[in-house]
């Protein structure tokens, strides 16, 4: 998804701007909602996995699933890519380390899962 369009389209139609960037801050506010749910799952998952409270169908205590723990290492890693942005976007230079990886199209290295493109 391209952020912003060429300068000529917002100069003909200058509401179209405000309503791309209202979008866009809709869109991450979506993502960012859906980031913070699936940290809560994950914190859930391993809050009743450490204190036994797991449950199978019958009622039985269980350990997570392969499946689970794959969830859970995945949130791992997606919450400290978020604490690397957050710390990118506070250190003076940060918007140059953005650009950089965007160039270098290596920005999957500081992009949360909820954060990438939907093919």
């Amino acid at each position: 998804m391209k952020y912003i369009k060429s300068i000529k389209d917002y100069l003909i139609d200058p509401s179209q701007l405000i309503e791309d960037l209202k979008n866009n801050f809709q869109e991450f506010k979506r993502k960012l909602k859906n980031e913070g749910d699936e940290t809560r799952q994950a914190y859930d998952l391993l809050s009743k996995a450490s204190k036994g409270e797991l449950l199978d169908v019958e009622g039985k205590k269980r350990d997570l699933s392969e499946e689970e723990i794959r969830f859970i290492k995945q949130q791992s890693v997606d919450i400290l890519k978020m604490l690397g942005l957050t710390s990118l976007s506070i250190l003076p230079g940060g918007t140059l380390v953005f650009i950089l990886l965007k160039v270098f199209k290596q920005q999957n290295l500081i992009t949360p899962s909820s954060f990438k493109k939907e093919d």
